[in-house]
């Protein structure tokens, strides 16, 4: 039995693609993964003391790189300073809404005082450490995602954290060497807000057999847009282009997707912008990208 939860499941992915896999092998975890539905309404219940630490030890459980452990993750329940990062992250107001937001961090701050105090130098300051830190809380958001979602709340990542890393930073008091990756806002959804998963494109899309390979990616393409059309996922969503406007009916996830990688701000949004200069913030913020 889930907490909180009194809504009828969704149907997973793997009964959305009719996929062929015997009961056996599908586990409640696989259900929950397979289930997955970003929520982004959030009713005020509380969540639980001992639901909110399960979901982090959960968290800390997820795989890190030679257990360098390089990432911390910052819990957010006062109201007036969830306020305040919604601000941060585009007046997203279900980011104040959730009773609990996690931010995610790489950290490496704590390898510069274990250098010092062991009588060393930190010399690991280049790419390969940002990116191991950046992928070590990228686990541990997902591995709190899955746990929130077994319990039956609702979550939904958030990468505009990274819209002012200075702003984010002061607001967390984060030290030198700490970088917010990504936040994840917690709560119970509000009733009537899920809408079941999102199609994705087909395994065969994404999934290569022991060599990558696009012979088909023409065909892949256009059977995902025939699917995004046909469930209207992007009525009245469509990204601006020059005015260009063309029919609901002939708007897919090609048109969608080239529209928004097509200037660096169209990514994830207008906000992007302010990402410009990214690789500066997070140096500033005492990484060395080389």
């Amino acid at each position: 039995m889930t907490l909180g939860s009194t809504h009828t499941a969704p149907a997973s992915r793997i009964e959305q693609e009719r996929r062929e896999i015997s009961p056996e092998f599908i586990t409640d975890t696989i259900r929950v993964l397979t289930s997955h539905e970003s929520i982004r309404s959030f009713e005020a219940t509380p969540i639980a003391a001992e639901a909110l630490d399960a979901i982090l030890v959960s968290a800390r459980s997820a795989p890190t790189s030679s257990n360098l452990q390089a990432f911390s993750i910052i819990v957010v329940e006062d109201a007036e300073r969830r306020a305040r990062l919604a601000h941060l992250v585009g007046d997203q107001r279900y980011v104040a809404e959730a009773p609990v937001m996690l931010i995610f961090c790489a950290d490496v701050s704590r390898f510069h005082y274990l250098a010092e105090r062991q009588g060393h130098s930190f010399d690991a300051d280049n790419l390969e450490m940002f990116l191991t830190a950046s992928i070590d809380a990228t686990l541990a958001l997902e591995n709190a995602l899955v746990a929130a979602e077994s319990l039956g709340l609702g979550a939904v990542p958030i990468g505009s954290v990274r819209n002012n890393p200075t702003a984010i930073a002061e607001e967390l008091g984060l030290p030198l060497g700490v970088f917010a990756v990504a936040g994840l806002t917690l709560g119970y959804p509000r009733a009537g807000v899920r809408r079941g998963s999102k199609p994705r494109l087909s395994s065969d899309a994404v999934v290569h057999r022991e060599q990558y390979s696009g012979a088909e990616v023409e065909k892949h393409v256009s059977d995902y847009d025939d699917v995004m059309i046909a469930n209207g996922l992007y009525a009245g969503r469509q990204v601006a282009s020059g005015g260009v406007q063309i029919p609901d009916a002939e708007y897919g996830w090609a048109e969608h997707t080239a529209r928004r990688t097509s200037k660096p701000e169209g990514v994830t949004g207008p906000s992007v912008a302010m990402r410009d200069h990214l690789k500066d913030e997070v140096e500033a913020r005492g990484f060395r990208i080389r």
